[in-house]
């Protein structure tokens, strides 16, 4: 992206209670969160450092200082949830990540998609849309 363009990166964290903005729009560090406190609850994080993207280590890490994790999609409802919010995102806001990552360490004989993915968080990985826009 260009120099000067507002936000490079998105990550998604498991995090606290909140509303969308008035516009519709996004905020970055507005807690979004359905049905009270309970999971499913995320914060959208806009890095506004325009020099560089930020690799999934380093979206992992600055979730985790602020208390949180990369988004782990445990269900359908969950994953259409996260898509409306990317569908609010313009080209220009940048990013984004979610926690599934491929077990680098799994020697498995196992043709089983779940036997070879984790979520960050440490939950189990079940739930698969591969149809989706992620």
């Amino acid at each position: 992206m260009r120099p000067g363009t507002a936000l490079q990166a998105v990550v998604l964290a498991v995090l606290l209670v909140g509303l969308r903005a008035a516009t519709g729009r996004l905020l970055s560090g507005q807690p979004v969160c359905r049905g009270g406190t309970q999971r499913p609850c995320y914060k959208v994080i806009y890095f506004h450092d325009t020099s560089r993207r930020l690799n999934f280590e380093e979206a992992k890490e600055a979730c985790r200082r602020d208390g949180g994790q990369l988004v782990s999609i445990e269900s359908e409802d969950e994953q259409k949830l996260i898509e409306k919010f990317i569908e609010n995102l313009l080209p220009s806001d940048g990013d984004f990540w979610i926690g599934l990552r491929r077990r680098e360490e799994k020697q498995s004989n196992s043709t089983a998609c779940q036997d070879l993915y984790a979520w960050t968080d440490g939950s189990i990985s079940q739930f698969r849309e591969t149809s989706s826009s992620f």
